[in-house]
């Protein structure tokens, strides 16, 4: 499995294996039409599988994540003549926080974590988040930490807690490629310096 960390401003912090190059383009605003209950949009609807790049996946419930993942494995087979296996050209990102234990990485978490969905979610970012209806939430949402934490999309805890639920996604989706965010805004470059320390020394290790 490959893992990107991502800290900004500046450029990613990337261990990895050597593969093949693969260029990425964002799916959620084109798949998220592709649920379990609607599998008849059509092709054209996605210009990601036609164009042979791969497919990033964020900010959406793992049901929602999950049907698009395999529906884009549909469309990439349709478009490239070519069957992808369960994690290939397609990548999961979710944020991260990792602290010594599960309450502290909460507490540490949250001023980001708000700050972000006040600025995202008015612009519909949020939309991946699934409503009291099962169904993707309304444009707008701006969800709270607990929502973030119940639906799977941040993950957060100690080492072994980001551990058990990374290995979560890779049996629910066979992940490849994992892209983590770990700094969120108005956190110092000390504190995504830990993160990514953190991530590189405790938890990554889990997965070699």
């Amino acid at each position: 499995m490959s893992v990107s960390t991502v800290v900004k401003p500046g450029p990613p912090f990337t261990i990895n294996r050597p593969r093949r190059f693969t260029e990425w383009m964002l799916t959620t605003n084109f798949l998220t039409g592709f649920t379990a209950h609607n599998k008849t949009t059509r092709q054209s609807a996605c210009p990601v599988p036609p164009r042979g790049c791969g497919g990033v996946f964020c900010n959406s419930h793992p049901t929602f994540i999950k049907s698009q993942w395999d529906r884009f494995a549909e469309l990439y087979e349709e478009s490239q003549n070519h069957s992808l296996e369960s994690g290939e050209k397609r990548m999961l990102v979710r944020c991260v926080c990792v602290a010594d234990t599960y309450e502290e990485a909460v507490e540490s978490v949250r001023p980001g974590h708000d700050e972000m969905w006040k600025f995202l979610g008015p612009y519909g970012w949020s939309k991946g988040y699934m409503g009291p209806d099962g169904k993707p939430s309304k444009a707008g949402l701006i969800p709270t930490l607990e929502e973030s934490l119940e639906q799977k999309i941040w993950i957060v805890g100690s080492a072994d807690d980001v551990g058990e639920q990374i290995e979560w996604y890779r049996d629910l989706l066979g992940v490849e490629n994992l892209m983590l965010f770990p700094m969120m805004p108005g956190d110092s470059y000390e504190s995504g310096t830990e993160q990514l320390h953190r991530l590189a020394e405790d938890v990554l290790p889990k997965f070699a």
